[in-house]
């Protein structure tokens, strides 16, 4: 028998800055930082210019990328001070640039997005399928046994294989900037933390094409809304609403999804199945002190943002999303 095949058009709408990392970090000597801008260059590249233009420069730029710096003297540890020193103003060696977030402090080693073979931003199709993944296996399967994979002996039956997400289309380079983390422990004030991440930014509305077969599937993407709503509220009441400030927990306008790195764990778990046992373990393997704490970012935002509570502060990674059914 054929089964039924329906698609469609998934919309997520950042509400505060997202993380989908690459496992690519750059630290200070691979950045400039100036005119508003973090500058990440090709460093083969400019390698490449000064053999050819400043070869009297070279055994500097070698002992510069050896110097680890130090902290008494930090200008060893930055590109923009090597190039400065060896009076070299031309910054065209490829590479990409960022807007600079200026509630960033003393930006260390970054975190980048991830990015095709062509060096474009996107969101990659699995990123936003276990974000799903972790919705309807709280609110709709909770204690049911789900299929996942072949098993010997027995029909290939993956009720998740049937639910296929594309990856998003190219985001463009204006929407992203770089974030640092903020800890908040109950009755204490956010904590800036020596984490930064590139990320996309508040309020960008990002598009996938999802494909789905048999009615189980259709049925689940039909109701994937309302699922999310009420693991949102259950979500809240487990780990939101235990102590931390409501200045600092972000309104929805539509239905809540959490993405990316930065989110915390408690996003990405399916906490209906959480017991004490399972929580306590948990909670020692991550060093946790009770459930941990909010992660937080910070970027500039208008005081009159709706999306905000608190001016400048966001919960790490939270989205909203519409799915619209295709014809």
């Amino acid at each position: 028998m054929m089964l039924k095949k329906q698609n469609y058009e998934f919309v997520l709408h950042t509400l505060a800055p997202v993380h989908i990392g690459s496992g690519v970090k750059a630290t200070s000597k691979e950045f400039i930082q100036e005119n508003g801008e973090y500058y990440f260059p090709e460093m083969d590249k400019l390698y490449l210019f000064l053999e050819k233009n400043y070869p009297e420069s070279l055994p500097a730029f070698e002992q510069y990328l050896l110097d680890s710096g130090s902290k008494t003297n930090k200008r060893k540890s930055r590109l923009i001070d090597f190039l400065n020193d060896q009076r070299i103003k031309k910054r065209d060696f490829g590479g990409f640039k960022i807007k600079q977030n200026n509630l960033v402090k003393n930006l260390g080693e970054v975190s980048l997005f991830i990015r095709d073979g062509l060096g474009n931003r996107y969101i990659p199709g699995s990123s936003l399928k276990g974000a799903i993944r972790t919705i309807l296996e709280s609110e709709y399967f909770r204690g049911k046994q789900i299929p996942w994979g072949a098993k010997s002996g027995r029909q290939f039956d993956d009720i998740f294989n049937n639910i296929r997400v594309s990856d998003s289309s190219s985001i463009e380079e204006m929407n992203f900037s770089i974030v640092q983390r903020w800890n908040h422990a109950k009755g204490k004030d956010p904590k800036r933390m020596n984490i930064y991440r590139e990320a996309l930014l508040p309020e960008q509305d990002v598009v996938f094409n999802i494909s789905v077969i048999g009615e189980e599937a259709i049925f689940l993407m039909d109701n994937l809304e309302n699922m999310a709503e009420k693991h949102y509220l259950f979500y809240k009441e487990f780990f939101l609403d235990k102590g931390f400030d409501k200045k600092y927990i972000q309104d929805n306008t539509e239905a809540s999804i959490y993405l990316g790195a930065g989110s915390g764990i408690w996003t990405k778990t399916n906490i209906r199945q959480m017991n004490k046992e399972k929580i306590d373990r948990i909670q020692m393997k991550n060093k946790m002190k009770n459930q941990g704490v909010m992660k937080l970012t910070k970027y500039p935002t208008n005081i009159i943002s709706k999306i905000v509570k608190t001016k400048d502060f966001y919960e790490m990674g939270k989205c909203n999303f519409e799915v619209k059914k295709k014809s």
